[in-house]
């Protein structure tokens, strides 16, 4: 399949113009990164929290066009495909680049040296880039527990290498944590003593009738950081990693109907990044920069493809601090509807998402507010709270962000 260039001229100026804050280049000679877990809330990076924007699969050519959307992290499988000799020139060439654009990284191992328990080069890696400003943390493995069968090896060793490279990591290298993506839900409970951070894949456009996909909606995505609260007893964050594909690349075989074959709407694509943020994610991902380019609807663009998602991820980028504050959080689920109201230290915010595809009415209990204003964040309207609730109609895969200017934590009025 012929790839094309992901924007044009006009829309790299548009996506750099429209940018909300420009990312600050990370100083080179500066001292290492030392990136610390704070429970289940966001990373510490150098003290300070850390909300996740990534994207996997991207190139060094990309990064001024990720940095100007509101990205935060990069990702690439090229820690996989590089000689041992030839990692170290291409390692730092791909860190230099991500720290000149004020981009941290994830450090990939060799996953077929991994498998197959062969560690000594993955610890090779760690020293040799630990001490690299631009590094977030060690990625380890794509999806340890889904194997394609009974003698798939990555299935059936990945009880013994999971734990195996994260030893290994550890042991030469404190200062930043170990990261890997599951998509079976019971691979939390499984792998959780060889993660620092969770990561989780759900790709629901379209729907497959398969055990970890609930309906056609998102209600998958709710579920994954609460398996991880659980079974991490609260210690660990996760990340998860949204869809930003068309599935009939890989669907050419299968019987899938032509609604479905698509790339996501702007519409799933926030309300799956909500419904994660919502349920407690401390980062969003999203698969994948390679795979947005390739077209295969008629009539589609790769540059459309990129304004949808741009368009949410300078949203995610213009909530960090609300995302990222040492204040209370109350989440909720009720009526296919997940919300988080959570305070900036300043107005408090109001996050809902409707991940099913019917619409929903929910009445959400505001604490600490008995009456007021809520102002929609990202487009124009209000909603009342009465009495300390607030009441939304919500069309299908529906979510809105609102704001209640004034009301912190160390002054909100007490219900009566």
């Amino acid at each position: 399949m012929k790839k094309i260039h992901l924007l044009t001229l006009t829309g790299l100026l548009l996506a750099i113009m429209t940018t909300i804050h420009a990312a600050q280049p990370v100083n080179i000679a500066a001292a290492p990164t030392i990136v610390q877990l704070d429970g289940g809330r966001c990373l510490k990076v150098n003290g300070k929290p850390f909300f996740v924007i990534g994207m996997y699969s991207a190139s060094t050519a990309d990064f001024p066009t990720l940095a100007a959307a509101g990205f935060n992290v990069v990702h690439s499988y090229g820690w996989d495909h590089k000689a041992d000799g030839a990692v170290a020139a291409w390692g730092n060439e791909f860190l230099d680049a991500a720290a000149q654009n004020g981009l941290m990284a994830l450090v990939g191992m060799n996953r077929q040296e991994v498998v197959a328990e062969k560690y000594t080069n993955s610890a090779v890696r760690v020293r040799l880039f630990r001490d690299h400003p631009a590094v977030l943390a060690w990625h380890t493995m794509d999806e340890p527990g889904a194997g394609i069968g009974e003698k798939d090896l990555k299935e059936l060793s990945a009880d013994a290498f999971m734990p195996g490279i994260y030893r290994v990591i550890k042991e030469n290298d404190s200062h930043h944590p170990v990261t890997a993506v599951v998509c079976r839900l019971a691979d939390h409970q499984r792998f959780t003593p060889s993660l620092d951070v969770h990561q989780a894949d759900y790709y629901p456009i379209p729907p497959f009738p398969a055990g970890n996909f609930i309906g056609t909606g998102f209600a998958g995505i709710a579920r994954h950081p609460r398996l991880v609260r659980e079974a991490s007893c609260g210690a660990k964050p996760l990340w998860f990693v949204c869809q930003a594909f068309d599935y009939a690349l890989y669907q050419k075989d299968k019987d899938v109907p032509a609604e479905w074959r698509r790339f996501p709407t702007r519409e799933e694509l926030r309300t799956m990044s909500y419904t994660a943020v919502a349920s407690g994610a401390r980062g969003i991902f999203y698969w994948s920069m390679n795979e947005l380019r390739k077209l295969v609807t008629e009539g589609q663009s790769s540059e459309d493809y990129w304004q949808r998602l741009s368009s949410v991820t300078r949203e995610l980028h213009e909530l960090s601090p609300v995302l990222t504050a040492e204040t209370p959080e109350t989440f909720s689920q009720k009526d296919n509807v997940v919300a988080l109201i959570k305070s900036d230290g300043r107005d408090l915010y109001i996050i809902v998402a409707n991940y099913e595809r019917k619409p929903t009415k929910t009445a959400l209990r505001v604490p600490g507010i008995v009456n007021a204003t809520a102002q929609m964040v990202f487009g124009e309207g209000t909603a009342p709270v009465i009495e300390g609730k607030l009441t939304l109609n919500l069309n299908s895969i529906e979510s809105r962000v609102y704001r209640i200017p004034g009301v912190t934590p160390s002054n909100v009025p007490k219900n009566k």
